[in-house]
C-alpha cells in the first residue's frame, strides 16, 4: 500500500497520471465502502489542497471547491436554500465537517444529497487532468450506479452554478427511515425560477427512484404554468405519472414504495420553496418516514 497527501492540483494530477490511486478527501465513504482497494492499493490525499477548498461567490455565478466541507456550505448565506437544505441533511455534523462535495458526486450514490439541488440549479462540474481541462453538465457527470464521466486520470476540481436571480426560491425534501444522519429512501429537490425575459420556470429533480439522480422535465413543464397557483401546482403534482423514474425493489424499500416517496418529497419541496423563510427552519426539510421499507 502506498498513501500520498498531495498539496498541489498539478502534484495529485502528476500522480493520477502515473498511478491510477484511489482519490480519497473527506474518507466518509471510504471507511464503509465494502468495497474498498486491498491494502496494496495506492490512495492519493487531496484533502490538503487549498486550491479544491472554498466558496467563490461572484455577480453572475457561484463556484465550490471539490473539497469543500458540508458544513461550510450549511454556513454561507450566499447559497441556493436547496444546497443549503441539503447540506444540512448529510449525516451528523462530525460528518459534514469532514464529508465533502466533490466526494459525494464521485461517489455516485443514487442517493447523494448533493445531486438533486445541483441537478435543479443546472450546475457543471470541472475536471482537470494533464491532458487539460474541461467542463460538463453535473447530469452528465453521474452515469450510473458508482460510475462517473471522470477518466481515471482526472480530477474533479470544482462544481459551479449560476447565481440565484432576485426572486429565485429553491427547496430540498430528504426522505429517510431516520434523522439526517441516515441515507435517503429517496430525495428531491425543486427549483422555482421568475419571469424575466421568459415564462416562469420549474427545476425539479428526484434522487434515490433510479439507477441515478434524474430531472423530471414533463412535471417541470407541467408546473411552469402554475406558477401563480399553488393549489393547482400541488395538484399536477400529485397526478403527474413521474415519467423518468425506474425505483428498484431492495432491502430499504420498494419499488412502490420510492414512487410514493418521489411524490410526497417533490410535494414538499414545492411547498416548502414557495413559502416565505422557509429555508431558514430548523427542521431542514427532512422527512422521516415509517413505512415498511437508497446510498
Amino acid at each position: 500500500m502506498s498513501y500520498l497527501r498531495a498539496k498541489t492540483v498539478e502534484e495529485a494530477l502528476q500522480v493520477l497520471a502515473r498511478q491510477r490511486p484511489r482519490v480519497v478527501c473527506g474518507g466518509t465513504d471510504c471507511y464503509a465502502d465494502p468495497a474498498s482497494p486491498a491494502r496494496t492499493a495506492h490512495w492519493l490525499d487531496i484533502s490538503q489542497i487549498a486550491a479544491l477548498r472554498g466558496i467563490e461567490a461572484g455577480r453572475d455565478q457561484l463556484r465550490i471547491g471539490a473539497a469543500t466541507a458540508w458544513d461550510d456550505l450549511v454556513h454561507h448565506d450566499g447559497l441556493p436554500g436547496a444546497l443549503r437544505q441539503a447540506a444540512r441533511a448529510v449525516g451528523t455534523r462530525p460528518i459534514r465537517l469532514q464529508g465533502s462535495l466533490g466526494g459525494n458526486l464521485c461517489h455516485a450514490s443514487p442517493v447523494a444529497d448533493g445531486m438533486p439541488p445541483l441537478l435543479a440549479l443546472q450546475a457543471w462540474v470541472e475536471l482537470a487532468s494533464l491532458r487539460g481541462r474541461r467542463s460538463l453538465p453535473v447530469g452528465d457527470f453521474m452515469l450510473a450506479r458508482r460510475q462517473t464521466a471522470l477518466a481515471p486520470d482526472e480530477l474533479l476540481l470544482a462544481v459551479t452554478f449560476d447565481a440565484p436571480r432576485r426572486g429565485e426560491r429553491s427547496a430540498f425534501i430528504k426522505c429517510g427511515q431516520r434523522d439526517g444522519s441516515a441515507l435517503a429512501i429517496v430525495s428531491a429537490a425543486v427549483r422555482l425560477m421568475p419571469e424575466a425575459s421568459g415564462a416562469p420556470r420549474a427545476m425539479v429533480s428526484v434522487g434515490g427512484a433510479s439507477e441515478v439522480p434524474v430531472r423530471l422535465a414533463a412535471l417541470e413543464a407541467a408546473l411552469a404554468s402554475c406558477m401563480d397557483d399553488s393549489t393547482l401546482a400541488v395538484n399536477r403534482i400529485r397526478a403527474a405519472p413521474l415519467e423518468g423514474l425506474a425505483p428498484v425493489d431492495d432491502c430499504r424499500g420498494s419499488a412502490d414504495l420510492r414512487r410514493h416517496l418521489a411524490r410526497v418529497a417533490i410535494e414538499r419541496a414545492y411547498l416548502r420553496a414557495v413559502t416565505p423563510g422557509a429555508d431558514m427552519e430548523t427542521d431542514f426539510g427532512m422527512m422521516t418516514e415509517t413505512h415498511d421499507e437508497a446510498a
